[in-house]
């Protein structure tokens, strides 16, 4: 079986995260997009805002508003909104997104930042929240010489063990230059959505530049993260693509994932930025590294979801 590319009428689309309502049976997605006039080098991603849409499936989607969210020029996030997270709270939905600050650094410094919205349209920044790399174990700053430039963006939020964590893009500090992709690992101080603690990266092989997108997935009692690289900044790798790493029992996040990653859906498919979508029985849904727009391949990977409850937790 094979599912249509599903492209915006006017806008290029690319990465892409969700809130599954099991009532309505709908996916209420948020993307990044841009003008397409914009993707010859790359400029796209400095024009990038946030879009609401819905979905049944995947194989057909209702773009409704291309701009619920944009960067603000007065603000630390000035520099376009990129990938984050939503999840249902007591308050509402609270997305975590990723923006960076143009007069700081390089430019290119990523720190994570909080909205919070009752119906996907509307959003109101937490206005003093603002997490930033802690050096204690991560890059802080864009190092000179490197393959990518500062890390620190696409949170994903989750539950385990009785505490919540995210996992975050990141640069480890313990490896060499070129090598320093990881997926970073946070853990929320007294369960609260504003205060978190850095721990050491959740994986840290030493053998990618970088591991976007990540996710944290269970499957046969066990935790799977997922993440995407181009297979230019991947080395001792098969190929690019969309990579999964089984880790520690579930409730054990704090173990770490030790084994070797292995690629679920190869570069060559032509997507990027990918997600299991476990309410589609583990099926996988990228957007097209050339044309933009999302595609749903059949993979049935089996990932379930860990636990994403966070509906008696609210914002500080």
């Amino acid at each position: 079986m094979s599912y249509p590319l599903i492209r915006h009428p006017d806008r290029f689309t690319w990465d892409f995260w969700y809130h599954f309502d099991p009532d309505e049976q709908v996916f209420h997605l948020l993307y990044l997009n841009a003008d397409p006039a914009l993707v010859p080098g790359d400029r796209h991603h400095n024009a990038a805002q946030v879009g609401y849409a819905i979905t049944r499936d995947f194989t057909s989607i209702d773009w409704i508003d291309d701009d619920v969210f944009h960067a603000r020029k007065d603000g630390w996030d000035n520099r376009a909104i990129w990938s984050g997270d939503v999840i249902s709270t007591r308050d509402g939905c609270v997305m975590f997104y990723t923006s960076r600050d143009g007069d700081q650094d390089d430019g290119m410094t990523q720190q994570v930042g909080i909205a919070v919205s009752q119906d996907f349209r509307t959003w109101e920044r937490v206005e003093g929240f603002r997490l930033a790399a802690d050096p204690a174990f991560y890059e802080v700053r864009s190092v000179e010489g490197d393959a990518m430039a500062h890390a620190w963006r696409d949170p994903f939020l989750f539950r385990d063990g009785g505490d919540s964590y995210m996992v975050i893009v990141a640069n480890s500090r313990s490896q060499p230059l070129r090598h320093k992709g990881s997926v970073g690992l946070l853990r929320s101080v007294d369960g609260s959505l504003t205060r978190w603690e850095a721990l050491p990266p959740a994986f840290s092989p030493g053998t990618f530049s970088q591991c976007e997108v990540p996710q944290v997935y269970r499957k046969d009692g066990r935790l799977v993260v997922v993440f995407s690289c181009l297979g230019r900044f991947c080395f001792d790798a098969e190929t690019g693509g969309l990579h999964a790493a089984v880790g520690p029992p579930v409730g054990e996040i704090d173990a770490g994932f030790d084994a070797p990653a292995q690629v679920i859906l190869p570069e060559s498919e032509g997507l990027y930025a990918a997600r299991v979508i476990p309410e589609l029985g583990g099926d996988i849904v990228g957007f097209d590294l050339r044309l933009g727009g999302l595609r749903r391949v059949p993979a049935q990977t089996g990932y379930q979801h860990v636990d994403r409850d966070f509906s008696m937790i609210g914002i500080d």
